[in-house]
């Protein structure tokens, strides 16, 4: 009955899995081969190729080779120099900090703040060019197609393609909204201080980058065994970094008659061990599924049946896949290689310490503590102590369902269409690592396409990048920078706002520096650009219409005060020139009075008597004679009021009656005022600045009465109800 039961369970498993295969098998059946499959590579004008390759060649003509602990980066003075002739309007416009050779570039954008910046990054060193090459390593030769030299892929062709890009849009007008930046160390492929110091300076100034893109993948056809399409691959993980030396003592003695397990053998039993039963546990994240997720549909049948149901086949995957495909298992697990070595002196001498060091890319489910762990627990089984030489932390994972992402994935369908977007697991090292405290995205992505031979160049001989890959990756970079480098319309925007018109002039204002008016721009290492003219508060701008509140120093608010209430009444020009005039600054002589005419050259009997009345407030005051009229005396501007005597009580009288004329501002009169009156004095000082009036004031007119003076001459004149009313159109002169 038992075996009955079992068989039963055997058929039922059977029947399960058989069922679950059928599933797997219509899944990948019904998958249908992406456009990637059919894009074709864009075109290009050959013209300007040529042009873009040429200027390339002048880059990879200037050595910059770097290596760990290097002192002298003098070349790295002379390929700048190189940088600026070849890229003179971004130069021009940017402000550069250099850190030891490291650039940094900044151009600020016109709405700073309102969205984060972006960082695009290449770095300008290079690694020794060694073995045997078609073309001289530094010759920049252009043959077949190609650029040839070190650093064309890796990674001058990108920072060329970069700085290509915002030359031609600072050449079109392009201004962007917010801050853009260029990095480029000369460490980086040592991992030196060049990163991180450029890193730091963005923490200190409190900049987080909105998108970062980096070096990392590139566009290539068939990126994997069995995969078709064209497909651009950007990087969204990077491992962590490790170098650690492993070391095993002995006694030592002559070659002659060695014992066993000497120094060298037992690490080279460590070496075997991890090289056969590899220690590192592999697993798919949810990077590689997607990138699998992705791919799977240009698979062949095969590998479309297995790798597009990860659902059913990923335990099998992990056992297998890293045995087959050895760049498949560094994107699933911790990676340990063993690069250098070191043993006795002497060809015939037992070791006393021998040692290797390895070079392990730290997953992030096993980050660079636990691998190192790992690593030190099996070496200790053979006798062989570790030591950290440097280590890195894993960096942060971008989100490929993100926005920045997105906008990748928009850009490369504009600039190449057809093709596929991949997110995967970078194997290699880049300087976005460093970068982890002011960017939550940071990809690694340049936009050149490349074909196999030119990947296995990368680090080797014969490298190369094919001239036409050259003009689509500047589009790109355009392409991105004129997508990302726009405020939302319905933001507030800093660069687009302006003063609201003044209504009335401010009582008595302080006066205000020149330049400090507008708010500039804070100090920056490209001088600004020189105000137009035209413009409010610049040179030549006498006659424009200024706000009041910034414009008027305090003796012209108070004469413009005065200057509108006769503006109200409509009282001529010429009545009203006297309250423009100030006396002289102590120990200056007293000016001419104004060229205009008096207001006796006009007839008194033509002035209503409604506006006689209001242009006792428009003229100056002045010590007249007992003769004269005492109502014609206006009060001293508010800032006098210290020095001025108090006036006698004037009898109380109504209101004159004021007709509807026309309303002019006062604010261009006020800031002509300003250029003739720097500074005012009492007018009991110099009695000869008031312009000449008639010998006799005409009486009010029926039914009203002169408006009442003041109880002193210190005190502020009343306002005028009307004032506020007062339009902002620029009056004319």
């Amino acid at each position: 009955m038992n075996i009955i039961w079992i068989l039963w369970g055997i058929a039922a498993l059977v029947v399960l899995v058989l069922a679950l295969v059928a599933v797997a098998v219509v899944r990948a059946a019904r998958m249908k081969p992406t456009d990637a499959v059919t894009a074709q590579f864009p075109e290009a004008d050959m013209a300007r190729a040529q042009g873009y390759a040429e200027a390339l060649a002048n880059l990879v003509r200037c050595e910059t080779v770097s290596c760990r602990d290097q002192a002298d980066r003098r070349k790295f003075a002379a390929f700048h120099k190189v940088l600026r002739r070849t890229f003179p309007r971004l130069h021009r416009r940017a402000e550069i900090m250099e850190f030891d050779g490291s650039l940094l570039y900044k151009i600020t954008g016109t709405a700073p703040g309102q969205k984060p910046p972006i960082l695009l990054m290449s770095h300008q060193d290079v690694v020794a060019a060694e073995g045997e090459w078609q073309h001289p390593p530094f010759s920049g030769e252009i043959a077949d197609g190609a650029v040839w030299g070190r650093g064309t892929v890796d990674t001058k062709g990108s920072l060329y393609c970069i700085m290509q890009a915002v030359e031609e849009l600072l050449e079109s007008g392009w201004k962007p909204e917010c801050d853009v930046y260029i990095a480029s160390s000369c460490t980086e492929e040592w991992s030196g201080d060049g990163a991180p110091a450029t890193a730091a300076w963005l923490k200190e100034h409190g900049v987080h980058l909105g998108l970062l893109l980096d070096e990392g993948g590139m566009i290539m056809e068939g990126p994997m065994a069995g995969v078709r399409g064209r497909y651009g691959m950007v990087g969204v993980v990077e491992k962590g970094y490790v170098d650690v030396k492993l070391t095993a003592k002995d006694e030592g003695g002559h070659a002659s008659a060695p014992g066993r397990n000497t120094a060298l053998v037992r690490l080279a039993k460590l070496i075997c061990r991890v090289e056969k039963r590899n220690p590192f546990r592999a697993r798919f994240d949810p990077t590689l599924r997607e990138m699998f997720r992705r791919m799977a549909p240009n698979m062949n049948f095969g590998m479309r049946l297995v790798l597009g149901n990860l659902w059913l086949f990923e335990p099998l995957l992990c056992l297998v896949l890293p045995r087959i495909n050895h760049l498949a298992g560094a994107m699933m697990r911790t990676t340990c290689a063993f690069t250098t070595a070191k043993g006795s002196d002497g060809l015939n001498v037992l070791p006393q310490e021998a040692y290797v060091t390895a070079n392990m890319r730290c997953i992030p489910h096993q980050p660079t503590d636990e691998s190192i762990r790992i690593l030190a627990k099996i070496a200790q089984k053979y006798r062989v102590d570790t030591e950290v030489i440097y280590q890195d932390a894993v960096p942060p994972v971008a989100d490929y369902s993100a926005a920045p992402f997105k906008l990748l994935e928009e850009t490369m369908a504009k600039v190449y269409p057809g093709y596929s977007v991949c997110p995967y697991v970078m194997t290699g090292g880049t300087d976005a690592r460093f970068y982890k405290d002011v960017t939550d995205n940071a990809l690694r992505f340049a936009p050149l396409e490349i074909n196999h031979q030119q990947h296995t160049s990368i680090h080797a001989a014969n490298e190369n990048l094919s001239v036409l890959a050259l003009p689509p990756a500047v589009d790109f970079y355009k392409q991105l920078l004129e997508s990302y480098c726009v405020v939302d319309p319905a933001a507030p925007h800093p660069a687009r706002k302006r003063r609201p018109a003044a209504k009335k002039a401010a009582p008595a204002a302080p006066a205000v520096p020149a330049g400090a008016q507008d708010g500039g721009p804070a100090a920056r290492s490209v001088p600004p650009e020189a105000p137009d003219a035209g413009a409010p508060g610049a040179p030549g701008a006498e006659g424009m219409s200024l706000p009041d509140e910034v414009q008027m120093p305090p003796a012209v608010a108070a004469a413009v005060q005065a200057e509108r209430a006769a503006q109200e009444t409509g009282l001529p020009e010429a009545a009203q020139a006297p309250s423009a005039v100030a006396a002289p600054a102590p120990g200056e002589s007293a000016p001419a009075a104004p060229a205009k005419k008096p207001a006796a050259k006009k007839p008194a009997a033509k002035k209503p008597a409604a506006k006689k009345a209001a242009a006792k407030k428009a003229a100056a005051p002045a010590e007249t004679p007992a003769a004269q009229a005492p109502e014609q005396e206006a009060p001293a501007p508010v800032s006098d009021q210290a020095e001025q005597p108090a006036a006698p009580a004037k009898p109380a009288r109504k209101p004159a009656a004021k007709k509807p004329t026309a309303k002019k501002p006062a604010a261009k009169k006020a800031a002509a005022g300003g250029q003739q009156a720097p500074a005012a004095a009492p007018v009991a000082q110099a009695p000869e600045q008031t312009a000449p009036r008639p010998a006799a004031v005409p009486a009010p007119a029926e039914g009203t009465s002169p408006a009442p003076a003041p109880a002193s001459a210190g005190m502020e004149p009343p306002a005028e109800p009307q004032a506020a009313e007062a339009p902002a159109e620029p009056a004319t002169v």
